[in-house]
């Protein structure tokens, strides 16, 4: 008989300790996780890294070439004349995680094998770049994933056609098909995107995705889900142990997630700072602002700043994105200058000893000297 007073030794026994419960409730809860996160994508027909990219030829950005749309087929895109420069097509700025999407195909008609199609693509924190083959434009739709460039994230996609054009030819459309990965795939896309550190972008401010700024799983939401799911085990384990819950179990769960969000976080702005120091450091401010992500863009508004007068005057941007990143960069190095977005002004606004520029090639906007 037991002392009064005591745990029976045998009842103390059978019950699970709190802390093998609570360790095992991470452990199991994390697995579900991970496991729920890699049978969405693999079986999920409708998410988002299952579904092909497409834009129809009036969507594209002629930035090379002479063309409008099509007029027996407003969405596509009727490309009339090129000199020998060629023709250089860009889809909408659009973030791609090149690691889920590797097959690219196009609907092109009236070229011949003396004009093969060149895909082209710019990365997030890259130069634009070719890829190294060129397939006749009824081709087989190419594969990416062989290209070395083809990595990350990417900002904007394009196609390059050699010139001069002997007739008109016209693109209809154009398709970025999701890779067909496995489970295996499915997981190492997930750890590269885990412990790959990210670049100084202009997101950088308000997020830190990972590898991608397009990712399988938000790091926060996952570990809310981990969280939630640990909670769950716990609780039902102590309940069915007949033990009471307390709070201090799962503020714990709460406050280790919490840590180890911070602590990637923390780990990527270490290797952030070393790319800053790499950078910028020992630089005068004229070639750290040439250093910057808009290096080039600054470089070419320092040529733009000889042609201007000392005093402030008029200036009109013509830009595809008025309020885009772009636009907004060239505003800030032109300043003093009183520049304004020309598509926000009414067409009359404009008069005589004001200046134009014209960030991007615009097919409404043609260059009339007389």
């Amino acid at each position: 008989m037991p002392i009064q007073g005591q745990a029976d030794p045998v009842e103390a026994v059978e019950r699970p300790p709190g802390w093998l419960a609570w360790i095992m409730a991470l452990a199991i809860g994390a697995t579900l996780t991970l496991l729920a996160v890699v049978l969405y994508y693999q079986t999920g027909s409708y998410s988002e890294a299952n579904v092909p990219l497409r834009w129809s030829g009036s969507e594209l950005r002629l930035t090379r070439g002479q063309g409008a749309a099509s007029p027996d087929d407003p969405t596509a895109l009727t490309i009339q004349a090129a000199d020998a420069k060629g023709i250089v097509l860009w889809t909408p700025p659009r973030w791609i995680n090149a690691g889920l999407y590797r097959e690219l195909a196009w609907e092109i008609t009236g070229l011949d094998a003396r004009h093969p199609v060149r895909p082209i693509w710019q990365p997030a924190d890259g130069q634009a770049q070719p890829a190294a083959q060129a397939l006749p434009a009824a081709a087989d739709p190419i594969n990416l994933a062989t290209e070395p460039g083809w990595t990350g994230t990417i900002a904007t996609l394009g196609l390059f056609i050699p010139g001069p054009l002997a007739s008109p030819m016209t693109v209809r459309q154009l398709e970025l098909r999701p890779a067909a990965l496995t489970a295996a795939a499915w997981w190492e896309r997930l750890w590269e995107e885990w412990t790959t550190r990210q670049d100084w972008s202009p997101r950088s401010i308000n997020f830190a995705a990972g590898a991608t700024v397009r990712p399988l799983g938000s790091l926060t939401l996952l570990a809310a889900i981990w969280v939630g799911l640990s909670s769950l085990l716990y609780a039902g384990w102590m309940l069915a142990a007949g033990q009471r819950l307390r709070p201090a179990p799962f503020v714990a769960l709460f406050l280790l997630a919490w840590l180890l969000l911070d602590m990637r976080w923390q780990w990527e702005l270490s290797g952030r700072l070393d790319h800053t120091v790499e950078r910028f450091a020992g630089k005068n401010a004229t070639e750290q602002r040439l250093a910057d992500l808009d290096g080039d863009l600054y470089r070419f508004v320092l040529e733009v700043r000889r042609h201007l007068p000392e005093r402030p005057a008029r200036l009109l941007i013509v830009s595809a994105d008025p309020g885009g990143f772009l636009a907004g960069r060239a505003r800030y190095h032109l300043l003093p200058q009183n520049d304004y977005m020309i598509f926000l002004q009414p067409p009359n606004s404009a008069r005589a000893g004001d200046y134009i520029l014209v960030l991007e090639p615009l097919r409404e906007v043609r260059f009339d000297p007389a």
